[in-house]
């Protein structure tokens, strides 16, 4: 029944969609009449029925709650996913259990990541993106590191390594991952833990281990019956019966592991490339110390590895693809989203003869999402944008707005929110932009209303040498906006035994001024009249309050407004004695630099429904910062005292939300090093599965150089140990001190800038200087001496791992230790260090330092200790630089420890602040947008707000007594929508004469 049963695809009519929803949510009655009675005749009268009804009467068909509300394509997709679940997917087709192409959008690319804006709706992805491309190179560094002799293969990773660090990718991003994968292509895996039953050189036919996150409310492990999220089933894919994941026939296969279309183009396995293009050569250095304090000159080991593509700018393969949502069926039973990446062996692994060997993709490295949770882009796109996708346009924004995408509200509608168009203005009624939410739950005739008003007689805005010389004489004082809301804002002060004495002396005065008002024989109209008598109320409330018994701190340090004191409007009586003293002692007052806030006592504050402020010193003191940030260079550092290499903590305020994707990759690697110590014994033997080794140095200096490899705004990245808390099994004992430590650095000798973005360099913090030694850093130090004697509020992790019962790997079986409990860090358990400059201030080139401002990204990781209890074991870092993290300008609550805020210089009583995102490490980072009852005058065909930038240099002129602008950058009172009187207004102007002289007060 398709869509030609309605009068055209936009607002047909399915009979499985009616009889999801029903018919009486998706048809009118007049019309489910007629439908039901078609029905019986048969499909063509249905057709017939429902056609005729359409064209006769013009009926626009909702699949909403209300009429106005069209179908759309993601009422399809709605209807495509409610329709499959984890009892009817066995039975239905592959296409039943994807979405289109193109619904998911905004993919990634990893040639393009450094140079475009990455919104926070992104990060999801991003993240994504990055584990299954972290993995990617680690598996494919650590199988050509130790594939040159026999004595090499007990050295590579075992068949826990696989379990746990895929297990480890999951728990360690809640919310952003689901599941994790490494899927081997046929007879690619040398399995090591097989030592009896499996020759040396001999492979196994598949291993695919996946890990993904269960729903254990009715787990029997979970005896609270809570939900936890940190429960891991391991499952290896390649056992059990139908096992072969990579025939095409398999229904995991046309999910996630080979999709031929163009726009997806995952065919990594298996190779049947004829080239090495897409493989391309990583050059590396490692310095190994021979003792700590010591670090040798010259590295201990120079090599290459193939690993996954790093395309350029203008090549079109990628490390990384992204597969279309799918539903997995009798997993986890959600829709899901994985990317894929590459893993490249040098095949055939320790053979003689050479000259057959060649780089091979031998396996693929995926990363899971749930679809649910990924943000959607709603707005209208063109078609030939490269942001257009299957639910581009959904979004219900009307003719006088524009649509601007929001993050958080994942799969679902309502993530957006419509701004006004330039020269439109919001409703009186409204405050701030329409959101998408409340969009979504308007009626008919509420649907009217998200409307923006045209604002008339706008004006140009003025250059530069149209502004006339203000001179170097004082400037006069602005005004306050409104006298009365001072008096509002006095009687929100006190209590009520006060008022009730102000009442008294406004009724007071008022009396003394209508007595002098009849004498004076004045007429006055009502307006001045009331302004009059507010200010007398200020005044004799100011007196009763100064001397008022005690008197709270509010009031002591009240001071009056200057418009309100000022001889033009002083009362025609006499002023008490303490309100003459009080103005005396104002006049003898030195003036303050900031004038353009609403000046309510000595606090530059205002209340306008929302409490913003703006500091003077405190904006001196970030131009100051800046400038010492911008001053310090890799050339001058080496002569800079140590306090200025050195930013306040409160500067990286905001770090940790913008750069959770990197702090989740040193989560994920703690995780799996607490994972692997608590629960690894390498004398354990299973039957013929024997345990895995004990870590070795290959292993680690994989995982850090994995770790900046995957992630462009990763600099460097360590794994340090606390003393004698790593084994060495080559030597067979403990190492004092071992802190392998990766860095984007040792191509700076090469010319070539493609050959320099492959090269990287790694050496052992153990062999630093005293002065720099890593366990006297304020990361390392503070987070022993948190977690050294006290572990508790490590969260509590569970996996469960099923394994093959045979080398074919005919069935599978729970693993003889299950499920494996492990303890690991939180994010909340991560340790922010402050801002500094890592600067090699001797110059010395044997020394490894980034010369950047940067931040570096602690979390500690854990062990087992003799004695069975956890013990702290070390500590995992990456290293971000400051340049990428944006700064908020805009007034915050008083609690929040940024050093920016309150430093936009907005005038805050038409407008109000909002931070520009992805701006980086700049100040100007802000838009002062008007008001609610406000407009903005300027007529610009393109914004709708003040740009930071133009606010912030127009104030420093008018600080210098420079010409300047600054006063026109607000925003102005919102007029009527029409210039046409309405019926009230002539009604009003008729009665005007008579209230005029009737009126009194």
């Amino acid at each position: 029944y398709g869509s030609s049963t309605g009068c055209n695809r936009d607002n047909s009519i399915r009979l499985n969609s009616a009889a999801q929803l029903g018919l009486k949510a998706v048809v009118p009655n007049f019309l489910r009449t007629a439908t039901i009675s078609s029905i019986k005749m048969g499909r063509g009268s249905l057709a017939i029925a429902v056609s005729a009804a359409c064209l006769l009467i013009g009926y626009s068909i909702a699949i909403g709650p209300y009429d106005w509300m069209h179908r759309d394509n993601f009422d399809l997709i709605m209807e495509k996913m409610i329709s499959v679940d984890e009892k009817n997917c066995k039975e239905m087709s592959i296409d039943s259990l994807r979405l289109p192409v193109n619904t998911l959008g905004q993919v990634p690319k990893f040639n393009v990541l450094p140079q475009i804006v990455v919104f926070p709706n992104r990060t999801k992805l991003i993240h994504l993106h990055n584990m299954a491309l972290n993995r990617g190179y680690f598996f494919s560094y650590i199988l050509q590191r130790l594939n040159e002799s026999e004595f090499d293969f007990p050295l590579l990773p075992g068949f826990m390594y696989y379990y746990l660090s895929s297990a480890a990718t999951v728990t360690s991003a809640p919310g952003l991952l689901n599941g994790s994968s490494i899927l081997f292509d046929t007879h690619c895996q040398y399995a090591n833990w097989f030592p009896t039953i499996l020759n040396f050189n001999q492979t196994l036919p598949l291993f695919g281990p996946k890990a993904w996150r269960l729903d254990d409310y009715q787990d029997n492990v979970n005896w609270l019956r809570e939900p936890t999220n940190n429960t891991i089933i391991v499952e290896d894919l390649g056992a059990g019966p139908n096992h072969n994941y990579t025939a095409r026939w398999h229904r995991l296969n046309p999910l996630f592991l080979y999709d031929p279309d163009p726009r997806i183009k995952i065919d990594f396995i298996p190779d049947l490339r004829t080239d090495n293009q897409a493989k391309h050569q990583y050059d590396y250095n490692i310095y190994n110390s021979s003792s700590p304090g010591v670090m040798g000159k010259t590295p201990n080991v120079t090599r290459r590895f193939f690993g996954p593509p790093s395309p350029g700018i203008q090549e079109n393969y990628h490390p990384v693809y992204f597969s279309r949502p799918y539903f997995d069926c009798g997993r986890t039973n959600m829709w899901l989203v994985s990317s894929v990446g590459p893993v490249i062996d040098f095949m055939r692994r320790y053979s003689i003869e050479t000259n057959l060997r060649s780089p091979k993709y031998v396996a693929v490295s995926t990363s899971d999402i749930d679809f649910r949770r990924i943000d959607f882009d709603p707005c209208k796109r063109g078609v030939e944008s490269p942001d257009h996708t299957y639910l581009s346009g959904v979004a219900r924004c009307g003719s006088t707005t524009t649509c601007e995408p929001l993050p958080g509200y994942g799969f679902q509608r309502g993530g957006y929110m419509c701004h006004c168009l330039p020269g439109f203005r919001y409703p009186y009624w409204q405050n701030g932009p329409f959101l998408g939410r409340n969009i979504e739950q308007a009626s008919d005739e509420e649907a009217k209303r998200f409307e923006c008003i045209p604002v008339r007689w706008r004006i140009h805005r003025l250059t530069q040498s149209g502004i006339s010389n203000s001179g170097t004489g004082k400037r006069r004082r602005k005004r306050s906006a409104d006298d009365v809301k001072l008096l509002v804002q006095l009687m929100r002060l006190y209590n009520a035994s006060s008022m009730t004495e102000l009442r008294v002396r406004a009724e007071e005065h008022d009396r003394q001024d209508q007595q002098a008002a009849a004498q004076a024989k004045l007429q006055q109209t009502g307006v001045r009249r009331f302004v009059q008598l507010a200010k007398s109320a200020v005044s004799a409330a100011v007196s009763y309050l100064k001397n008022a018994t005690g008197g709270s701190s509010a009031a002591r340090n009240f001071t009056a407004s200057p418009s309100i004191v000022s001889t033009k409007l002083l009362p025609r009586h006499p002023l008490p004695e303490a309100t003459q003293r009080l103005l005396d002692e104002r006049k003898s007052r030195v003036k303050r630099n900031i004038e353009t806030i609403a000046d309510y006592g000595e606090q530059n504050i205002y209340y306008l429904g929302r409490l913003s402020s703006f500091s003077s010193d405190r904006y001196n003191a970030v131009k100051a910062l800046m400038r010492q940030y911008v001053s310090i260079t890799p050339e001058n550092c080496g002569a800079q005292p140590p306090d200025r290499l050195v930013l306040p903590g409160e500067v990286g305020f905001g770090a940790d939300k913008q750069f959770e994707v990197q702090a989740r990759t040193a989560l994920r690697l703690a995780h799996f090093l607490s994972a692997f110590q608590q629960n690894v014994n390498p004398d354990e033997i299973y039957g013929g599965v024997h345990g895995d080794k004990y870590l070795n140095e290959h292993q680690i200096y994989g995982e850090v150089f994995s770790n900046i490899m995957a992630d462009h705004w990763i600099l460097s990245s360590g794994v340090y140990y606390d003393r004698d808390a790593f084994f060495n099994p080559k030597l067979r004992n403990k190492v004092e001190y071992f802190g392998p430590t990766a860095y984007k650095l040792g191509s700076e000798q090469r010319t070539d800038q493609k050959q320099r973005e492959l090269s990287f360099v790694a050496e052992d913090a153990a062999g630093w200087e005293a002065a720099r030694a890593y366990y006297e850093r304020d990361w390392f130090k503070l987070l022993k001496e948190r977690w050294a004697s006290n572990t508790y509020g490590l969260e509590k992790f569970v996996t469960k791992p099923f394994v093959r019962f045979d080398l074919n790997g005919t069935s599978s079986k729970p693993f003889q230790r299950f499920p494996i409990y492990y303890r690991a860090p939180r994010y909340e358990d991560i340790y922010w260090s402050k801002p500094y400059f890592d600067c090699n201030k001797d110059k010395d080139p044997n020394k490894r330092h980034l010369n950047a401002w940067v931040i570096t990204v602690a979390v500690p990781f854990f062990g087992i200790s003799p004695y069975k209890s956890l013990e702290f074991s070390g500590v995992v870092t990456v290293t971000v630089p400051l340049s990428k993290m944006d700064i908020n300008m805009c007034p915050s609550n008083f609690y929040e420890a940024n050093y920016f805020k309150n430093t936009a210089p907005c005038h805050y009583e038409t407008t109000y602040c909002v931070p520009i995102i992805n701006n980086r490490f700049a100040l100007d980072s802000y838009k002062c947008e008007c008001r609610q009852g406000y407009e903005y005058p300027f007529n610009d065909v393109s914004i709708w707000f003040h740009a930071g930038g133009m606010v912030s240099q127009n104030y420093e002129k008018m600080v210098n007594n420079e010409q300047n602008y600054y006063r026109m950058l607000t925003c102005r009172e919102g007029s009527a929508s029409s210039l046409l009187p309405t019926l009230a207004a002539v009604a009003l102007a008729l009665v005007s004469p008579w209230l005029t002289g009737q009126l009194t007060f």
